[in-house]
């Protein structure tokens, strides 16, 4: 007879198998993966930090390059270059007595190079056929503060003319490379680097290393028995390469031991998952039983029956299953009850605007025949016009917002945001003058800001909220528009300073017929989100009892403008 294995014991082994491998294979990875994101943060860190100094060494540049500018801009300087281009003189090439014993080196131009910037060590002049007219030299003593084994920069700058843009010779600078470093040096060691400058044309090493420089023509070197990485930057305005070096072992050493620790952890944890395991199956029919009891009353409709899920087995599993199959069929339930009422809403939407639609339309033909009728100079004529004009609006205002409130669905144009939102703050004012508040006038950005929308049923959104904070307000209250433009969105924000909404109703205010009026309907702002999700955006809410209520509509900005 074969042996049969408990179920307890079935139990165990999927736990060992299940919780033993993962673990396994997560020590593993932890011990692959620690020195390369050890060596991933020193590369971030020395990239980092070279960046920032490379941008402090290019701003640098910047300031000396305009002092030695104005050595090329001076007044001898271009005299003296357009002369030597003018007339060719006999001076041997590059020869420094030369070019000074034919033209002697005024006095203004070495006192504008002595009050350029300390790091300027030296400036050569030098005509378009590379001869030296003039030599510019720091004493010892002016540069001291530098120190004597400071190198130089080699540099030059092209020489223009003022009036014509016309070349007329070279400007070479010696510049000393600390003041171009300047403290980079003492942060690219914080960040456990060193850097290195070189002479682009040369390759010379421009700061001292405590290696060969050499070793630093790689992505890595090994010194004093640790492999190190480097990283590199090249500057476009100056023959300046910078390398930045840094050791590994002290950033992946800390990540090695946290993976050997992390490990015994995961061994520890299996140990104490399986001690738990064989501790929990013991409850295990039990359990069992209990998830029989509740399946029995689920099916008998008791849909609030739960069925408590402690372990991580088999059962625990199809316990909170178990649970969230009775949330769902709650969830269900409570939406197809939801979607009936919402379904009579758009009926009722659809009955209210063919009743709204009839009338319009009378009351429409009746005006156009008063029209008709009115004298050509009547002053009547402008407020018939005025009155075809609003029931034009209302029955585009029926026509849009009532089809979102339906079905939640829009044919979306681009237009001008303020022109729905200046519609919509003129059919307001009337219910502002009749409770003696304040509307003002439009504030914001008088530029056209384009969204994709529905006119009407945007101007009954903002209707709806303007309508509410007359509601609010009281006789001397005042609200206001603002419409403004936020990284890809337009936001209006339309604000009141009336009692404002006390927090336990204002976690209500979208949901449809809630009302704290007696004569109030509840479908305001709950058609207003409707509309605002229609048109891909949102309606935000900020009151505070007694100060007043701010109402944000935002709405995601146009690709492209209406034509």
């Amino acid at each position: 007879m074969p042996r049969i294995v408990s179920f307890r014991t079935r139990i165990l082994l999927v736990v060992l198998a299940g919780a033993l491998i993962p673990l396994a294979l997560v020590g593993l990875w932890l011990t692959r993966t620690a020195a390369r994101s050890g060596e991933e943060l020193l590369e971030a860190r020395v990239s980092e930090a070279l960046d920032r100094t490379v941008a402090e060494i290019g701003a640098r540049w910047i300031r000396l390059r305009s002092d030695l500018l104005l050595l090329a801009e001076d007044d001898a300087v271009q005299r003296a270059l357009a002369a030597t281009e003018a007339v060719p003189t006999e001076r041997s090439l590059g020869s420094r007595e030369a070019g000074r014993a034919a033209t002697p080196q005024p006095a203004s131009l070495d006192s504008l190079f002595t009050i350029l910037d300390r790091a300027v060590e030296r400036a050569v002049v030098r005509d378009n056929a590379e001869r030296i007219l003039w030599s510019l030299d720091r004493s010892a003593a002016a540069s001291a503060s530098f120190g004597s084994g400071d190198p130089l920069l080699s540099v030059r700058l092209n020489i223009y003319e003022r009036a014509s843009g016309r070349a007329l010779g070279l400007l070479e600078a010696g510049v000393r490379v600390s003041a171009l470093t300047g403290d980079r040096l003492g942060s690219l060691a914080a960040a456990g680097a060193v850097l290195g400058a070189f002479d682009r044309g040369s390759g010379a090493a421009l700061l001292p290393l405590p290696f060969d420089p050499a070793a630093v023509a790689g992505e890595r070197f090994l010194w004093t028995g640790d492999e190190w990485i480097t990283q590199r930057r090249t500057l476009e305005e100056l023959p300046l390469e910078l390398v930045a070096a840094a050791p590994l072992g002290p950033f992946t050493r800390p990540f090695e031991q946290a993976a050997r620790r992390g490990v015994w952890a995961l061994l520890i944890v299996a140990a104490v998952g399986l001690t738990l395991a064989a501790a929990l199956t013991g409850r295990m029919t039990r359990s069992l039983e209990r998830l029989a009891t509740a399946a029995e009353a689920v099916s008998r409709g008791d849909l609030e029956r739960k069925v408590e899920s402690g372990g991580e087995d088999e059962v625990g599993r199809v316990a909170r299953s178990f649970n969230a199959m009775t949330d769902s069929l709650r969830r269900t339930l409570r939406q197809l009850s939801q979607r009936e009422a919402l379904a009579a809403v758009g009926e009722f939407a659809s009955t209210l605007a063919h009743e709204i639609r009839n009338p319009l339309t009378s009351i429409r033909v009746d005006l156009q025949m008063v029209e008709e009728a009115l004298p050509k100079g009547s002053e009547l004529r402008q407020l018939q016009s005025g009155a075809l004009e609003e029931i034009a609006r209302l029955d585009r205002t029926v026509s849009g917002a009532l089809v979102v409130a339906r079905s939640g669905r829009i044919t979306l144009r681009p237009l001008d945001l303020q022109q729905p939102l200046r519609a919509a703050l003129h059919a307001a004012q009337p219910a502002f003058a009749v409770r003696g508040a304040l509307l003002e006038p439009l504030a914001g950005n008088a530029e056209s800001i384009h969204v994709e929308g529905d006119a009407g049923a945007l101007e009954q959104l903002f209707l709806n909220i303007l309508l509410n904070a007359a509601q609010a307000l009281g006789s001397g209250g005042c609200a206001r528009a603002h419409v403004r433009t936020q990284d890809d969105e337009a936001v209006v924000a339309i604000s009141d300073n009336g009692r404002g909404i006390p927090p336990d109703v204002l976690e209500h205010v979208f949901e449809p017929f809630f009302s704290t009026r007696p004569d109030g309907t509840g479908l305001g702002l709950a058609v207003a989100q409707r509309i605002a999700a229609a048109h891909h955006g949102e309606v935000r809410v900020d009151s505070r009892s007694g100060e007043g209520t701010t109402v944000e509509v935002r709405l995601p900005l146009a690709v492209r403008a209406p034509v």
